[in-house]
């Protein structure tokens, strides 16, 4: 004989709580009641389509990374700030901005309020942290910077992620990026002699790997 599910407990069988819809109809649940669990009130949330927040509380940041990476699908990774911050980055902060995934050119998937979803072509080998896949530092760096107006955010991106990867990996990955939001960082990164001395300067110390940190609740 089949056992209910415990709905109050079922949370703790999803990785940070997210749930797909599709792996809670394959256990049993039917439609109508995933539904009337999820509606505003409820004890459940919609995070993106057809993915659940197994809990009234939250989302934290991290849970939003987790349904917005099982959202997107496959070949699917964290770029920009969230990657950056997993990457152990001092520079780049706790955000409540776009969460923003880089995904394959055929991706179903769909970019929201919550979610910025870049499909490309040009998808590079993932790294792990904390579990999630995310952008290699050089280009989660360009991504982040393509993102913001900000000339001492720039400059602080570049400054840190330039004493792991060093300039030079830099250049190459802003020489495949779209020019547009890297004129700045083109011309920081720049060949003259003056700037290569000041370059120099920042990639004297040892590179080391960056301590991967945990996404922070958004307040």
């Amino acid at each position: 004989m089949r056992h209910p599910i415990d709905l109050e407990t079922l949370g703790t069988l999803f990785l940070h709580r997210v749930a797909p819809v599709a792996a809670l109809l394959h256990i049993g649940l039917s439609a109508s009641l995933i539904d009337q669990r999820s509606r505003p009130g409820g004890p459940w949330q919609r995070l993106f389509p057809n993915m659940v927040l197994l809990s009234r509380a939250g989302p934290s940041r991290e849970q939003l990374v987790q349904a917005a990476l099982l959202y997107t699908g496959e070949g699917a990774m964290l770029t920009a700030y969230d990657a950056l911050y997993l990457h152990g980055m001092r520079s780049i902060l706790p955000t409540a901005d776009a969460i923003h995934v880089l995904a394959p050119r055929n991706s179903r998937a769909w970019g929201h309020a919550s979610l910025r979803l870049e499909r490309t072509d040009r998808l590079p080998k993932p790294a792990i942290r904390r579990g999630f896949h995310v952008a290699p530092l050089e280009r989660a760096a360009v991504d982040a910077i393509r993102r913001t107006r900000s000339i001492p955010d720039t400059k602080a991106i570049l400054e840190e992620v330039t004493h792991y990867v060093g300039v030079q990996a830099l250049r190459a990955e802003l020489a495949l990026a779209p020019r547009k939001g890297t004129t700045l960082a083109r011309k920081l990164l720049g060949d003259s002699p003056a700037r290569q001395l000041e370059l120099s300067a920042l990639t004297r110390r040892p590179p080391a790997v960056p301590q991967a940190r945990t996404p922070q609740p958004i307040s």
